[in-house]
């Protein structure tokens, strides 16, 4: 297995840890997915280098158990609480 997908594997199983957020502050720092714990909505969400982010989070509720995949510099909820899984880089 290529160190890549060795990487990529521990990303999707939060190897690198993880941060419960419950707060509506402004989250920065390297995410490699947002999981939805109880209904959210998130005001904004900033993709890193290479990852599109399109769309409109605000105003939609995420139901619980939902799962946004990819790799993100920052994030804000309105609402809500989340897992933001660390990204291994």
């Amino acid at each position: 297995m290529s160190l890549q997908s060795d990487i990529a594997i521990q990303n999707s199983m939060g190897h690198a840890g993880h941060s419960f957020v419950t707060t509506t502050a402004a989250q920065a720092g390297n995410w490699s997915g947002i999981q939805v714990v109880t209904p959210t909505v998130i005001s904004s969400i900033t993709g890193a280098a290479g990852c599109v982010v399109s769309g409109v989070y605000s105003g939609t509720t995420l139901p619980a158990g939902f799962f946004i995949p990819g790799k993100f510099t920052s994030f804000t909820l309105v609402s809500g609480v989340v897992i933001a899984y660390i990204d291994r880089t």
